[in-house]
């Protein structure tokens, strides 16, 4: 079947710091909104040097989260047991012990009982996905640059904190975790360092977007099959859509424009570290979503009785434009 990393894909530009400069960078690209991978933006930053699934294993085991693994409950575990099931699934061996995690074979089958983590994987490659690790683990915020060294200026910096909407997200996982089709919260920009591993990446510009989503049903045309002829079944004008494609490696970052249909794959078990940002050239059509989230926010504190997690439940809600009553807290 014919695949879409084939031509007429088109292959994202990848630049180095050394060639441009971050206000030219911002110009050029971040204005234009037109994607690209800097190559070495993220090289001095701590995360560099130590973000990796042992490194977390480790140094901040014991943290406590809730990663996909194709069940509606999650896989309740702690990072250490998280770890642990994505090098058990790399091997394709059993882990058992004390650990609490799933004990799976090489297709992701959990087939032991544990006493913490009560579901299989279902075969479900298992993945920590926009994991707001601030709440856990707030120290973290001094390991990377928020502005992207100036390439990735976010204007959300200029609110009051608590207006600030909880963007920034770390995604840990095996290979072969994906992440479908879509479109950024509030359509922001948005960038994402690869910190152990490698991704690859298909893109679609906006104005083919009408060629990879259905408005009838509100949904993105599914990629996980790299096959066009199926995805022409349901999405008959696919072919008229071009893919921007990219890998992007340990160290490298990818920047992924307001409104630009995106996916992602693992090519390895690894770390990655992505943050949304109101740019100067979006801020207007951000504005009335970022006024309404402060309000929302607003009512989710009183709700709570006391300042809200990005974590939240409730304020998860209140990005998505949910609204705020004392039964849903």
């Amino acid at each position: 079947a014919p695949s879409f990393w084939a031509p007429p894909a088109v292959k994202l530009e990848r630049l180095s710091v050394r060639d441009v400069a971050p206000g030219v960078f911002e110009r050029t690209h971040v204005d234009r909104a037109v994607p690209a991978v800097l190559t070495d933006v993220a090289t001095q930053w701590p995360c560099a040097s130590k973000w990796t699934l042992e490194w977390f294993a480790e140094k901040h085991g014991d943290v406590r989260v809730a990663a996909d693994d194709g069940t509606k409950e999650k896989m309740k575990c702690t990072l250490r047991e998280f770890a642990e099931t994505c090098d058990a699934f790399e091997r394709g061996a059993a882990i058992s012990g004390s650990t609490g995690a799933h004990v799976v074979d090489a297709s992701g089958e959990r087939v032991r009982s544990s006493s913490s983590c009560h579901r299989p994987l279902s075969g479900v490659v298992p993945y920590l996905r926009t994991w707001n690790f601030l709440d856990d683990l707030p120290e973290l915020e001094n390991d990377f640059d928020k502005h992207g060294g100036g390439y990735f200026r976010d204007l959300f910096d200029a609110l009051r904190p608590e207006w600030r909407p909880p963007f920034t997200w770390a995604f840990l996982g095996a290979k072969g975790t994906r992440t479908k089709l879509h479109v950024d919260v509030w359509h922001t920009d948005a960038w994402l360092t690869v910190l152990q591993g490698s991704k690859r990446f298909v893109m679609f510009h906006p104005g083919h977007a009408k060629h990879v989503f259905d408005e009838n049903t509100q949904t993105f045309a599914d990629l996980d099959g790299d096959d066009v002829a199926a995805i022409e079944k349901t999405f008959p004008n696919f072919r008229r859509a071009t893919p921007v494609v990219a890998v992007v490696g340990t160290g490298e970052t990818i920047y992924i424009p307001r409104g630009w249909p995106h996916y992602a794959v693992a090519l390895s078990a690894g770390v990655s570290l992505t943050k949304n940002f109101l740019s100067r050239a979006n801020r207007r059509a951000v504005l009335e979503e970022t006024v309404a989230f402060a309000n929302r926010r607003d009512a989710c504190a009183f709700v709570l009785g006391r300042a809200p997690r990005a974590s939240d439940n409730l304020l998860k809600f209140c990005v998505h434009g949910g609204g705020v009553r004392p039964s849903g807290a």
